[in-house]
């Protein structure tokens, strides 16, 4: 289940140094780039010109969006690092699209979707997009500051077309589709053909999908999300996942999608580099 982890923490050290060099970065993108299909068929701007636009609610001083008083240094180093795994493994694989989810709640699944995100979107001609298929508790759409207006709902339900409820971020390469207000059961929505065509236009316009899904046993959303996604992230709390619960929420995912393991809310000086601090 960690073999994404295993696979890359042996050149962890060189990333340490490299990680946020834009040399490095730019040939990774350049790999991506070839083997994703080179760049959207249309740009999102394109089709997403009269997308209403909000300004994230980002800390003071950074990107991240970090509650707390937290060191965010750390932090921004083990986002980039995660995203350069992420990158090369696009590169190696060809995904598109990655589900992010935890066994239960309260492990840092939707905190991780949108600094992950953040990241990616700072990278040249990059663009990103989130999308909150947590109906029940739109977070997300909350963590971003989208509080009402169309979402996910309205598009599964087939009320608008999928750029109509796209938000635009004050990010240039960063896009949100928030949940919306749920009026039919989530996995009726999710059952639909809709989903599945969302996600390939999704596809043909961003470079990287980010779907922040409901967790594993608590629901039976995941398995309708990830069906038409290309792959799956686990998030596991430090000192909070249950080692049994985790067990039985990996067997509810398809090892072919599975990327790996985000050991999330590490202390800084129990893990050092990797550590996200206890809020993250």
């Amino acid at each position: 289940m960690s073999k994404y982890f295993e696979q890359t923490r042996r050149s962890s050290d060189r990333e340490r140094a490299a990680v946020a060099t834009r040399p490095e970065m730019q040939d990774v993108l350049e790999v991506v780039a070839k083997n994703t299909g080179a760049a959207p068929r249309k740009a999102p701007e394109d089709r997403l010109g009269n997308a209403r636009r909000i300004r994230l609610p980002l800390q003071p001083g950074g990107v991240l969006l970090m509650p707390g008083n937290e060191s965010t240094a750390a932090a921004l180093e083990a986002y980039r690092a995660l995203r350069t795994r992420l990158l090369r493994t696009q590169s190696a694989q060809g995904l598109h699209s990655v589900v992010l989810t935890s066994a239960m709640t309260g492990e840092g699944k939707t905190l991780t979707t949108i600094n992950l995100g953040l990241c990616c979107a700072q990278l040249n001609d990059y663009r990103v997009l989130l999308i909150d298929s947590d109906l029940r508790t739109s977070g997300l759409s909350r963590l971003a500051g989208i509080s009402e207006g169309l979402g996910l709902n309205d598009v599964l339900a087939g009320r608008v077309g999928f750029s109509d409820a796209i938000v635009a971020t004050d990010l240039p390469n960063l896009f949100i589709l928030p949940a919306g207000t749920c009026e039919t059961p989530a996995p009726e929505l999710f059952a639909s053909t809709r989903w599945k065509a969302l996600i390939d236009w999704c596809h043909e316009t961003f470079r990287l999908t980010l779907v922040d899904s409901p967790p594993l046993l608590p629901v039976a959303d995941f398995e309708q999300i990830v069906s038409c996604c290309d792959s799956a992230l686990m998030i596991v709390r430090a000192l909070k996942t249950q080692r049994e619960l985790l067990k039985k929420a990996s067997e509810r995912i398809d090892p072919k999608k599975m990327l790996g393991v985000v050991f999330n809310g590490a202390s800084v000086e129990a893990n050092g580099y990797y550590g996200y601090g206890p809020n993250s």
